[in-house]
């Protein structure tokens, strides 16, 4: 059976292919707003769930063969916060201002969607930055890294020279958790096929 990825997120694209698994794209628009007292790793597998079934109700809609559809999303929390993706640079600033010299935690859920039947799973890793100078955020913020991206840094690029330790899970980080999506498309019998 086909896998269809309902993200519009290149690192996510990347860690499939990474593990050579085919898939196809197909963006999905949602609206990705915290319910109100909605606890991170619940919100995150919320937005996941739906991303797929979003995706499923576009091929139904169409009239086109529903494939296995992955959805996933990812969020960074600080002291219960959630920080998502910076919408400006001030944004990015004081995102990063709040995790220098401090661990946070970075959850993601995942959602298989395949026949009627939805596999979810969350991830959580944590993540120490270390004490980071103004200098550093303000140069950091002025190039094109910290943006697309929850918390306001890429773990995968520049953004790791913050990072001074890691619990659990490198690819939950960038945006998928490998191991556990792997084990999701098996357990689903999903062969790539």
């Amino acid at each position: 059976m086909p896998l269809c990825l309902a993200s519009a997120s290149p690192r996510r694209r990347a860690l499939l292919n990474q593990i050579k698994v085919p898939f196809t794209v197909l963006v999905v628009d949602l609206d990705e707003t915290r319910l109100p007292d909605e606890p991170p790793n619940q919100m995150v597998v919320r937005l996941a769930s739906s991303k797929a079934t979003t995706a499923k109700n576009w091929f139904v809609e169409h009239g086109k063969p529903v494939p296995a559809i992955l959805g996933a999303d990812t969020c960074v929390v600080i002291d219960k916060e959630i920080l998502g993706k910076p919408a400006s640079r001030r944004e990015a600033v004081c995102m990063l201002h709040k995790l220098s010299g401090q661990t946070h935690q970075v959850y993601t859920g995942i959602a298989l969607l395949s026949g009627t039947a939805i596999q979810t799973q969350t991830v959580m890793s944590e993540v120490t930055f270390t004490r980071l100078t103004s200098a550093q955020i303000e140069n950091y913020s002025d190039g094109t890294e910290p943006f697309d991206k929850a918390g306001a840094y890429a773990i995968q690029g520049v953004g790791a020279t913050f990072v001074s330790h890691i619990s659990g899970s490198y690819s939950n980080i960038m945006g998928l958790p490998l191991h556990e999506t792997y084990a999701l498309l098996t357990a689903a019998g999903w062969s790539g096929s």
